[in-house]
This record gives structure tokens, sequence and C-alpha cells, in this order.
């Protein structure tokens, strides 16, 4: 549910309503950035090396040498298809249970949320608060066909769905986000 209203030619505003299939498109957007990250590829390289070490470890104090090395081998190639398919099917195949889960939780995403943009920034207010950020207030921004997150940090996001968007307000709003730093993605 989305009601566009235009106060003057520099700011729309809408106002609409975040579904539990909004925040399972936005926990599957921030899991796709995320396992991108240089910072999260560098963890995962760690847990692989640190996993084969172990295994290394322990299987050479069990069994002969030659055998340990066909087994760590095996396990060096199969690992990271572990590390990543687990995270993986948990946020894809579990992720709208986590969805529904959250928005019966917490009662703040059940009220209308009005959002209003100009080429300052972005303001967000509901029952609940408001918060009028600059473009330069966000760390980073990501979209896909579904929704767009505006990041204040690299866990904390504003979900925008882009359901609620016409096409021309959806690439204004676009246009406004290249002015944030890090705007891969628009």
């Amino acid at each position: 549910m989305s009601e566009p209203r235009q106060d003057d030619q520099r700011r729309i505003e809408l106002v609409y309503e975040l579904t539990p299939q909004d925040l399972l498109y936005a926990m599957r957007l921030h899991f796709r950035q995320h396992i991108r990250s240089r910072t999260a590829i560098i963890r995962l390289v760690a847990l692989w090396a640190l996993a084969v070490a172990a295994c290394g470890l322990i299987l050479a104090s069990v069994v002969d040498t030659n055998d340990a090395i066909v087994s760590i081998l095996s396990f060096a190639i199969i690992v990271p298809f572990a590390i990543v398919g687990i995270p993986f099917l948990i946020v894809y195949a579990l992720g709208g249970r986590a969805a529904r889960k959250t928005y019966r939780e917490q009662k703040t995403l059940h009220k209308p949320v009005h959002l209003s943009w100009s080429e300052d920034g972005v303001h967000f207010s509901s029952d609940f608060g408001e918060a009028r950020l600059q473009w330069t207030d966000f760390l980073k921004a990501r979209q896909d066909r579904h929704c767009i997150l505006l990041y204040e940090s690299r866990r904390l996001y504003r979900l925008i769905p882009t359901r609620i968007l016409a096409d021309n307000q959806l690439r204004k709003l676009q246009s406004l986000a290249i002015k944030i730093e890090d705007h891969r993605g628009f």
C-alpha cells in the first residue's frame, strides 16, 4: 500500500506498510551483499584454513600419512561448499520462516511508514519515531528488483520496498542514492 503525495516539486512522500515478504527480500539482499564483501571472504578463507588444519591434525594422528593426505585434500575441496552452502540454505530455505517470525514479534513493523526524499536526504517517520538522514550519512546502498537497503552501519539498514515506487520514483531515488559513497548495484 502506498499513497504518493508531492508537497512541492522537490520532495516526494509515500506511505507504506512493510510485509514479511519485504523482510525476506531484505534478508536475502543483505546476505548476498555481505557474502561478497572483503571481510566475509577473509573470514570464510580463515575458517576454511582452520578447518583443514584441524582435520589434518586429527587425521595425521589417527591414520597413516599417505591416507591422511588424500583425506585432507578431499576435505579441503568439500569444506568451501559447506561453509558457503549452509548459510545460503539457512537464508533461502528457512528465511521465510524467520521473516514471518520477526514480523510477528516486532510490532513496529506493522505500522505505516512515511517515506520522503529530496536532493538533501531521506526522511522516515512512523508512530514510533522519525529519522531525517542526509545521503552522506549512509555507509552504503544496495538494491535488487525487490528492495533498496540504505545502510547506516554494516548491519543496520533502512528498507525501502521497490513495490511501493512508480518507475519514475524509483529512477529518482536511485539517482539520489548515487550520492552514497558505496552504491554498488545502482
